[in-house]
């Protein structure tokens, strides 16, 4: 759909609405490290403790398993969820994503659990299996207003990045009211917030993605886009002379960061990330020297292109897929078992349950409002550096990440926190930005998603690493997260060898190329 026949306001309340639907909507289910005390204050799970016991560890093993299932069927519909999109508009997505998710709310608040049936299980899980219809649906947005994409771009994720943050004041409120909103009250209540979504979606939702117009094409003088003054550092001239308005907000960090792409009569695009066409400036009919010239600019990045033009087979079949899924695998097993058990652990390394309950309320907020404002600098990281540059960056972080937080003093603790909440969303950021480089946009929304729904996946295993850690473990974490923080090391090593000995490879061959050149020339003068 061309956004210059719809109306400046009516696009403008349709950015605004998205906005404040992904923030409390599209990443509620991450705010669980808040939520879970208000459950075990509630007394949820608690009929499967002793009488005399006011919490164990069978409660706290069921609590932890909403999460893991909820986080996994997140993941793992990521990809289910673009295909469906590209089937039915965006539209049509954004009212089954607040449908699952208002059906979610009420299925959780009815607080039913039975041998077979778990209302707090379905509702988490409902919630989750709704957030990525609608977040995946929002980001065709950002092309209502080409000139500025990437700044509607950094809103949307911003959003989704700071949507933990409803839980986080529901616990402040909870505990200083002592007990008000009860579980039930609060989720009830917030079904409000779908249903407006719906309405909001069936009076002036844009019912097809607005497509992005290619730079080098003329804009109707009398457009809305054209009236647009672009801003500072915007626009660039192509070798052609042509305007091209690029946003300074190229990238932009989320969990789920992608840009769903229509599909034309030449090419079928479903889904790609938050830093792909639309914040690299690539309009959506661009081939793929066009896409490899935009995403090399500025950095020299050698990994472009690796798999352009190979079929879907190919591309996962390669060497290039698999270093990237042990990264995501691995990360995102070490990302969600620290969320999971957050509070837990804390406890068991510095042994002072009011301290633990200090450093978990800092990093309940931190982990929204961190990843919030560290976007600039990772923008600024992705935008200047190349890749490797980035996965160096991102090992270190997750090093000293898993290392810290396993110190039982304060300091240590708190900066092992810092490194996560900074680690998250460039972690997330950079390895959608590795495979749009590596894959190309053609097969982005298969590549990637199933990347995405095997890590969902895997991350069941958490269960049984909560089990171990609770039973022959006895309590410790520090095996646990030994192993998980070497095999963060490896993957990371294994992923930065891979993209340094394709680069070294590449500078090699360039070299001798222009040995040969020069020989060539001298030969020619001779």
């Amino acid at each position: 759909m061309d956004p210059t026949t719809v109306s400046t306001t009516k696009r403008i309340f349709q950015i605004a609405s998205s906005i404040v639907f992904c923030f409390t909507v599209a990443g509620l289910v991450f705010g669980f490290a808040a939520l879970k005390p208000i459950l075990i204050d509630s007394g949820v799970y608690q009929d499967l403790c002793d009488e005399y016991e006011g919490y164990c560890k069978a409660q706290d093993t069921r609590l932890n398993f909403l999460f893991i299932v909820a986080s996994s069927v997140n993941n793992v519909s990521a990809l289910p969820m673009g295909s469906f999109l590209d089937r039915v508009g965006p539209r049509t997505a954004s009212i089954f994503g607040g449908a699952m998710f208002g059906l979610g709310c009420v299925t959780f608040a009815l607080g039913i659990v039975k041998p077979y049936f778990d209302t707090y299980l379905i509702g988490y899980s409902l919630m989750a299996l709704g957030a990525p219809a609608l977040f995946l649906a929002q980001f065709h947005l950002s092309n209502a207003f080409p000139a500025r994409s990437g700044l509607i771009l950094g809103a949307i994720t911003g959003a989704f990045d700071a949507s933990s943050l409803p839980l986080c004041f529901l616990k402040v409120i909870y505990f200083a009211t002592g007990g008000t909103p009860s579980v039930k009250t609060f989720f009830l209540f917030y079904t409000i917030i779908p249903v407006l979504l719906i309405v909001q979606q069936i009076t002036f939702g844009p019912p097809t993605i607005y497509a992005r117009p290619s730079p080098t094409l003329p804009l109707p003088s009398g457009s809305a886009i054209a009236s647009l003054p672009p801003t500072p550092g915007d626009r660039r001239i192509s070798e052609a002379g042509a305007p091209q308005f690029l946003s300074p907000f190229r990238r932009n960090s989320s969990t789920f960061s992608r840009v769903l792409i229509p599909e034309t009569p030449l090419r079928q695009r479903r889904m790609s990330s938050s830093f792909s066409r639309i914040s690299y400036g690539i309009a959506d009919d661009a081939g793929d020297e066009e896409v490899k010239e935009a995403m090399e600019r500025g950095t020299g990045d050698g990994i472009v292109g690796a798999m352009f033009g190979k079929t879907v087979g190919q591309q996962i079949g390669s060497t290039w897929f698999w270093v990237m899924e042990l990264m995501i695998v691995v990360h995102m097993t070490r990302i969600n078992w620290y969320l999971t058990t957050v509070s837990t652990q804390l406890v068991y390394y510095t042994g002072d349950v009011g301290l633990a309950d200090t450093l978990t309320n800092a990093f309940i907020f931190l982990l929204p409002v961190g990843g919030l404002l560290s976007i600039p600098a990772i923008g600024y990281l992705l935008d200047s550096r190349p890749t490797l540059d980035v996965i160096l960056t991102m090992a270190l972080l997750g090093f000293f990440f898993g290392l810290l937080t396993m110190f039982n003093t304060t300091i240590p603790q708190l900066i092992g926190i810092g490194m996560l909440v900074i680690f998250r969303p460039l972690f997330y950021t950079a390895i959608s930005d590795y495979a749009a480089k590596v894959f190309g946009f053609e097969t982005f929304g298969t590549v990637y998603g199933l990347a995405m729904a095997m890590s969902g996946a895997f991350g069941l295993v958490l269960t049984p690493l909560d089990l171990l850690t609770k039973g022959p473990l006895h309590g410790s974490f520090t095996p646990v997260n030994t192993v998980l923080l070497v095999m963060g090391v490896v993957s990371s090593a294994t992923l930065a060898f891979r993209v340094w000995s394709y680069t070294r490879g590449g500078k090699v061959r360039l070299e001798e190329a222009e040995g040969r050149e020069a020989i060539a020339e001298e030969d020619e003068e001779d």
